[in-house]
């Protein structure tokens, strides 16, 4: 709560409040420090020899990125971006906190279903079973990369 009071003043004095892009800073500022500790695990364990190898035979800085480093590290990557699009998703604080009509999410409708009379339970449920839809299909999708990427460091 100490946070949201200057972030809320900030956001008023700037002209951004009920906007997606406020959302898009505030759900980046929480996840960038998870997705960094992550996809530095990732390219850490991608030997040294093998990009040594790639500047052997003439490869560009870019060249390494783009040829060796991204998909030697693509199981990492994926399970990076399925993770940060699930705590995306799934952030409902400052969702419901920040928006209010123009930039509401999942989040503010699923909150929207109560009333002086009690919780609309049939319009809770069918709301909360389309929230929860896209994020099971993307994971069964991507199990593949998921696993891989989650196992990358893993002793064994």
């Amino acid at each position: 709560v100490g946070v949201l009071y200057p972030l809320v003043l900030l956001a008023k004095w700037l002209g951004v409040m009920d906007s997606r892009i406020l959302l898009i800073v505030v759900l980046m500022l929480i996840n960038l420090p998870i997705i960094v500790w992550m996809l530095y695990t990732y390219f850490k364990e991608i030997p040294k020899e093998i990009i040594e190898a790639g500047k052997m035979d003439g490869v560009s800085t870019w060249g390494e990125i783009k040829d060796i480093l991204i998909p030697l590290a693509w199981g990492g990557i994926a399970s990076t971006a399925l993770l940060t699009f699930i705590f995306c998703w799934n952030e409902a604080y400052w969702t419901v906190r920040l928006t209010t009509i123009d930039a509401a999410t999942l989040s503010k409708l699923i909150e929207g279903n109560r009333a002086p009379e009690g919780l609309f339970f049939g319009r809770l449920s069918a709301v909360s079973t389309a929230a929860v839809g896209p994020i099971i299909v993307l994971g069964w999708f991507c199990q593949k990369q998921l696993v891989q990427g989650l196992t990358f460091g893993a002793v064994k």
